[in-house]
């Protein structure tokens, strides 16, 4: 019996389907057989001849021309027992198998893995290389580094199906008298939570703890075997490992507790739901953006912590560079024009934008904003919050705003091209309008705008400045060590010079207890700021491409995210990894 997790078993049948291997038709086959008869549904692929390991394994040949190992060759050492913890391998279903210095080796079933690269990174702190495995011989392996008392799947049935006899009804952590929940739902309401004290109590502990470590979400996550609790932390997720007992015994519960929280329908477990949580710890008072998604198993919670002192910040802290900070207060200080703020989801956009609206925010201007949800509360700013559930969308919020008599206006998000239109067009005629687009960089974004079928001359004529920005994890200053790995030749390939590299004194965290040994404390932000001058203004005009923009905007003394990362990298307050992370794969 191959004994695989059911989130993993879940993304290879995902592939074997993308690769149409299995129909519609072969999936109900696939969920009949392991219904009736007690299978895995691979299992069931298998006997349904519908494939086979070594087939699984040749798609991921082709796919990423990894080297194949053969496990069962493979001797386990004790280092290898330690190097991940076991239900991070049950439940992703990889198999590390060798530690080379710095590299640690892990086979994987399938190309689904991939994504677990970074993390992986992160939790070993060491370079990762994949190789390709036989599914039975990942299982078998996982076994075996199990097997001197770590937790298989069947030993993780096994306490599940004991904690269900005895009705685990307590949850050991000491929450502050100081953190509760506001606006609490009726009585009656409450009752109705198994294990309703407990729960409740269970509860508030995760979200007081994630608060008080300073996280910006909170993931409670359910899987077939296993429940878990997730930070994110510096936009790096980790796991809460005190807490999956408890939370894995009572999960339904749980769910329900914060639906009650966040007076939502305890009801509905079909629909996605969204809701929020106002939570005060301590005196602060802190707002949660709740989301509610069902899955195969339960319904997953992701909590977005949004602390009100977090929209206060000023266009000083934001780490800007002297130069890139006045060409940016001569954009927002004008009377009409768009400024663009760029960047993946996670990368402080809507902190620089709150920046932006409280350093022009005045009595005698009238601000108003389009938000989807407004995260921060600003004194002397109209925020509206877009409802599409009722065809409140940023299109209609910004024509109805235009009969508002504003002088700014900030836009969430430019998701098309009418809501592009709108905005542009408004910032033509006597409004300074904000907004955020997803690009790489700030050049791209010009292309960006005119792949969405907005014309030229709008383009040239509206943007004044586009603002492309990244969040980098800051290297602790209280454990910097140099870091000996990184040689010059390291830094030249990644385009310092030759100069550069060879007096560059690169550090690393070594990890301290305070930075709880991750080597980084704090994120910073990296900017990029092109200010659409005339000769850029000409090339939009002439449709120049992306390259051709840029290659202007450097003539004029415009620095990349790159450029002011390598920067940082010489100041110590960067790491090289952290770099390869953030800004390597932007170019």
């Amino acid at each position: 019996m191959i004994n695989i997790s059911r989130e993993a078993e879940v993304n290879l049948i995902n592939i074997l389907i993308d690769q149409d291997v299995i129909s519609g038709k072969d999936l109900i086959n696939i969920k009949k057989i392991s219904t009736n008869e007690n299978k895995t549904q691979l299992e069931a692929v298998f006997q349904l001849e519908l494939t086979d390991e070594d087939k699984i394994l040749d798609l991921l040949i082709s796919e990423q021309s990894l080297e194949i190992i053969d496990l069962t060759t493979i001797e386990i050492t004790d280092e290898l027992k330690t190097i991940l913890p076991s239900n991070y391998i049950n439940m992703n279903f990889i198999a590390p198998f060798k530690i080379d210095g710095n590299i640690l080796h892990i086979a994987i079933p399938d190309s689904s893995k991939l994504s677990l690269m970074r993390n992986l990174k992160t939790i070993t702190k060491k370079e990762i290389e994949l190789h390709g495995a036989k599914i039975s011989q990942i299982s078998s392996f996982i076994g075996a580094l199990a097997k001197d008392g770590e937790t298989t799947i069947k030993n993780i049935q096994e306490a599940n199906a004991v904690q269900e006899k005895e009705k685990v009804k307590t949850f050991d952590y000491d929450v502050d008298e100081s953190a509760e929940l506001l606006d609490e739902s009726p009585e009656e309401e409450i009752e109705a939570i198994e294990n309703e004290s407990d729960v409740i109590k269970f509860s508030t502990a995760v979200v007081a703890e994630a608060i008080k470590q300073g996280v910006s979400d909170i993931h409670i996550e359910p899987f077939r075997f296993s429940s878990r609790v997730r930070y994110r932390t510096d936009g790096i997720l980790a796991e809460q490992e005190h807490f999956a007992k408890f939370l894995h015994s009572n999960y339904g519960a749980v769910v329900t507790r914060f639906k009650i929280m966040g007076k939502l329908d305890i009801a509905e477990r079909r629909l996605p739901q969204d809701g929020a949580i106002p939570f005060r710890i301590d005196g602060k008072v802190i707002d949660l953006r709740l989301s509610i998604l069902p899955t195969a198993t339960n319904e997953r919670i992701v909590m977005r912590v949004l602390n009100k002192d977090a929209g206060d910040i000023s266009l000083e802290q934001l780490n800007f560079e002297e130069q890139d900070l006045k060409n940016l207060r001569k954009a927002i200080h004008g009377t009409q024009g768009l400024v663009l703020v760029t960047g993946p989801t996670g990368s402080g956009k809507t902190t620089t934008l709150y920046s932006i609206l409280k350093e022009v925010s005045k009595p005698h201007l009238n601000i108003l904003t389009a938000e989807d949800p407004v995260e921060y509360e600003l004194d002397g700013v109209g925020q509206v919050q877009i409802k599409d559930d009722i065809g409140y969308d940023f299109q209609r919020a910004l024509r109805s705003f235009l009969r508002q008599d504003p002088e700014i206006i900030l836009i969430g998000e430019m998701r098309d091209k009418e809501t592009v239109d709108i905005g542009l067009k408004a910032a033509l005629t006597g409004h300074l309008v904000f907004s955020t687009l997803h690009t790489n960089d700030a050049p791209s974004s010009i292309t960006r705008l005119q792949n969405m079928g907005t014309p030229d001359y709008l383009i040239s004529a509206a943007v004044t400045l586009i603002l492309a920005q990244r969040l980098a994890r800051k290297t602790c200053p209280n454990c910097r060590i140099p870091d000996e790995d990184i040689t010059p030749k390291a830094l030249a390939e990644f385009g310092f010079t030759i100069e550069e590299a060879s007096r560059a004194k690169v550090q690393k965290g070594e990890g301290c207890s305070e930075c709880k040994d991750s080597g980084y404390k704090g994120r910073m932000g990296i900017y990029e700021i092109l200010s659409v001058s005339k000769p850029i203004k000409e090339a939009i005009l002439r449709r120049a491409t992306t390259p051709e923009i840029k290659e202007i905007a450097v003539k004029e003394g415009f620095r990349t995210l790159q450029d002011m990362g390598r920067e940082m990298i010489l100041t110590g307050d960067l790491n090289f990894r952290e770099y390869d992370r953030v800004l390597s794969t932007e170019g």
